[in-house]
């Protein structure tokens, strides 16, 4: 599996799809989750349609930098720093940031504050940090900060019951489990990196005044069953990023699995497609 090695110190982990000539599609994953939240197959669709997929782990995820308990926290701005650098140790010059949930945010700041190295924006299943907008509701904020037991078996239940909180219409508990599975062989984050990340998120509060000087092209996917990030978030973001065109998925939840495959790609595509002149 490729690394790149960042000059803060941070090394992050990647793989890619496609021709690397094609414009290159730069996905970014949610809290708790690694780069396989974006399946191969997913990746592999993606690709098809003419781009160089990128997926790559945050830091604090999967197989990049762990960083120890005692380390200093660090902000979105960090996060999208590391994306920027990532492009700059593949040779981008700008790439489609595309980012899901906690993804959805960082790929935000890289539109804030690299606008040169994005080329467009499509932000999934996030919000902009308003405290109202799309405020989660008890049930599911108290899953998903609730910590895992201990045992791997007990700690992929718990995810289990936690995204059937959130899920699509089109749920695949096999789906599901095998990616948790996937995850833990891969790499068990510790909980004071989730919480690092977390708290990335909470830092930056309201970020509406500089989501506001967006200038690059901006599509907002959001699912109506999102209980986790709920489509108000979406609506939101779309109402303060200038011009954003806002895409509402039926069914969607706050998951990535094969029964939504076509239409977030499609929806990605379609935006992507547009801003190169190649739709």
């Amino acid at each position: 599996m490729p690394f790149a090695d960042l000059p803060s110190g941070i090394r992050i982990c990647h793989e890619s799809f496609g021709d690397p000539t094609d414009p290159t599609v730069l996905l970014l994953h949610g809290l708790g989750s690694q780069m396989l939240v974006w399946d191969e197959a997913f990746c592999r669709l993606l690709a098809n349609e003419g781009f160089r997929v990128v997926r790559s782990d945050h830091r604090d995820s999967g197989l990049s930098t762990i960083l120890d308990e005692g380390a200093d926290r660090y902000s979105l701005s960090d996060m999208a720093a590391d994306a920027a650098g990532l492009l700059d140790a593949l040779g981008v010059d700008d790439a489609h940031v595309v980012g899901f949930s906690l993804g959805g945010t960082v790929a935000q700041t890289v539109a804030v504050e690299h606008p040169g190295r994005c080329r467009s924006l499509v932000s999934m299943g996030s919000g902009t940090g308003h405290r109202e907008k799309g405020r989660l509701p008890d049930a599911t904020r108290e899953a998903m900060l609730a910590e895992p037991p201990d045992d791997p078996e007990g700690a992929i239940a718990k995810e289990m019951a936690d995204l059937r909180l959130w899920a699509s219409d089109w749920h695949d508990e096999d789906h599901a489990r095998a990616k948790y599975e996937a995850y833990r062989r891969r790499s068990v984050q510790p909980r004071h990196a989730y919480e690092r990340q977390w708290g990335a998120a909470r830092a930056a509060g309201n970020r509406e005044a500089a989501l506001a000087t967006v200038r690059v092209p901006t599509r907002v996917v959001h699912g109506t069953a999102d209980t986790l990030v709920p489509m108000a978030a979406g609506e939101r973001t779309a109402e303060v990023v200038p011009a954003a065109e806002l895409v509402r998925v039926e069914g969607w939840g706050h998951d990535v699995s094969p029964g939504g495959f076509a239409v977030l790609v499609a929806a990605i595509a379609e935006h992507c497609h547009a801003v190169d002149g190649t739709a």
